[in-house]
């Protein structure tokens, strides 16, 4: 067989059998398929009702604009029929009334060119081309109406689709005697900026939306696109952006179902646009928490910024039991030092250290890589690392997050506790860091294995150490919630650990009688002591075989 010379593309006659799937047949795109044929058309509104006709309950879209002249035109797939200066702005594709296919429908339009007006029965099986369809002549003398027979369910989401055809749709669309609500799409933005055709609409709040929100707005039919989003720093609000198209035909939407935009250049300018406008919005504002990427990016846009905001948020020692570190108060005002992250136990140990003892001359905040970049933050003074040096007879042992105390050393009275802090000092100009030792009366070494039988519990001799101060760093330093399906809750591991922290604490500090005294006390506390009546007074005596309870009149 030879080859033709030359190809071009063509529509083949089979696809007119396939129209009724060109569409998903939901009664919204119907609605906003019509709506906007409506629109093109000129009309200044749309009345819609509903008739209760012999055969059953129709649904009736009336829109008084310049109705159809040729009929041959409704049906023809692809060909729209529609006056060059509308196909040269909107690039209608000629597809919107098969969004009917495969339903019964009757059109009736006044056709100026003929003068009079037209109508079709369209009937479930006349829309693959088999049937030919006969035009009569109507009554109508503006515009045009479809018909179409309501299924039952479509009666049930009528009231719904149309309040969602209507919303954002620039004419007033009429139902049941009263128009329903519509709203503009930028409604509540910010800011609104125009850019060939289309409204950009920054919005600055606490809405975040998700990847299937529409967030482009064309005539009514709204569609989900990525466009540019900021968000600040331990601010609770975000930027986005919104767009509405007026009249922008490089920007166009994927047919027949116009559900996404067209990824084309014009696209991508438009983002690139909405992200300026985002930009010039911060940039009116008084000051901003940006990270140092996206200030950048501004820059390299052509919008000058302010550096953001030079605040952090205080320093907390992070807990054994959470990998979410909570935050201090925001410090907005006298020195600030970096603090890097540590173990829990190096953290905590270093914090009570700190409390007593102020050689650093700033207060630690926390990190936040996000504004690295920024002069201010770049030349802060930075706490670059932590260790504890303990001394035991007269020897001297660093424990530091890779560096253990020996196998051997065991938990209980040391000679002395020291922080070695390592902290760089700030300014634009590098510096030789600085080594300060900040006295320490407690140390907890997890060793690694978060567990009290494993870690080593130190405290300094001298110093007047509280059992519940020890068991108190004891559980910052090494409880951690155990999630096994053969463990107990939460609240049950905590009070555990608790207690057993009570105890080990009062057996390393007060010695065995004292700890075992400690511990009776406790479980009288908890278990007995509420028993007692007002006014009464309960006497124990007992050993390990006996027990003797009396209960008294209180002195």
């Amino acid at each position: 067989m030879p080859f033709p010379a030359t190809i071009r593309p063509e529509v083949g006659q089979s696809l007119i059998t396939k129209v009724s799937r060109l569409f998903n047949g939901t009664l919204g795109d119907m609605l906003l398929e019509l709506f906007q044929n409506a629109r093109r058309a000129g009309a200044r509104a749309i009345h819609v009702a509903v008739y209760n006709l012999p055969a059953g309950t129709a649904l009736s879209v009336y829109d008084d604009g310049c109705g159809i002249d040729d009929p041959a035109n409704l049906l023809t797939l692809g060909d729209s029929g529609w006056q060059q200066d509308i196909r040269s702005r909107e690039d209608p594709a000629g597809m919107g009334v098969f969004s009917l296919a495969g339903r019964d429908v009757v059109v009736r339009s006044w056709s100026r060119a003929a003068g009079r007006g037209w109508a079709v029965h369209i009937p479930t099986d006349g829309w693959e081309g088999t049937v030919p369809l006969a035009i009569e002549s109507c009554g109508i003398v503006r515009g045009t109406e479809i018909q179409i027979m309501l299924p039952a369910a479509w009666e049930e989401q009528l009231g719904s689709a149309l309040r969602t055809a209507a919303r954002y749709f620039p004419l007033p669309v009429h139902f049941e005697g009263a128009q329903l609500p519509c709203e503009d799409f930028l409604a509540g933005a910010v800011q609104i900026e125009l850019w060939e055709g289309c409204r950009i609409g920054i919005f600055h709040d606490g809405t975040t939306e998700a990847v299937h929100t529409p967030r482009i707005n064309f005539h009514g039919v709204t569609v989900a696109s990525r466009l540019p989003t900021l968000s600040e720093i331990d601010s609770p609000h975000n930027w986005r952006v919104r767009i509405d198209i007026v009249d922008a035909p490089a920007l166009q939407l994927v047919l027949p179902a116009r559900k996404e935009m067209v990824e084309n250049d014009a696209l991508s300018r438009l983002r690139e646009a909405a992200e300026i406008a985002l930009y010039r919005a911060i940039a009116r504002e008084t000051s901003h928490r940006l990270s140092y990427k996206a200030w950048a990016r501004a820059r390299d846009l052509g919008i000058a910024l302010p550096e953001a905001n030079p605040w952090l948020n205080a320093w907390t020692p992070n807990i054994a039991d959470t990998s979410n570190r909570y935050q201090g108060a925001a410090v907005r005002s006298g020195s600030m030092i970096i603090m890097s992250d540590h173990e829990p136990d190096i953290e905590n140990a270093l914090s009570r250290a700190l409390a007593k003892e102020k050689p650093l001359g700033g207060l630690l905040v926390h990190e936040n890589r996000d504004f690295e970049g920024y002069r201010w933050y770049d030349e802060l003074p930075r706490l670059l690392s932590c260790s504890f040096v303990v001394q035991r007879d007269g020897v001297s042992h660093r424990y530091a997050e890779d560096v253990a105390l020996p196998e051997e050393f065991e938990s209980g009275p040391v000679e002395n506790i020291s922080a070695e802090i390592l902290l760089r000092p700030g300014g634009r100009s590098p510096a030789e860091p600085t080594i300060y030792r900040v006295p320490a009366d407690m140390l907890v070494c997890n060793n690694g294995c978060w567990t009290l039988d494993e870690a080593t519990i130190l405290f300094d001799g001298e110093a007047k150490v509280q059992p519940d101060a020890l068991a108190d760093l004891m559980y910052a330093s090494l409880f951690c919630y155990s999630d096994d399906c053969d463990r107990d809750s939460w609240d049950t591991q905590s009070l555990e650990f608790e207690r057993e922290a009570r105890i080990l604490a009062n057996l390393l500090l007060l010695g065995e009688e004292e700890a075992l005294l400690a511990r009776l006390r406790e479980a009288v506390f908890e278990h007995v002591q509420w028993l007692i009546p007002g006014g009464r007074s309960l006497t124990i005596s007992a050993d390990k075989d006996r027990l003797s309870l009396s209960l008294d009149q209180a002195a």
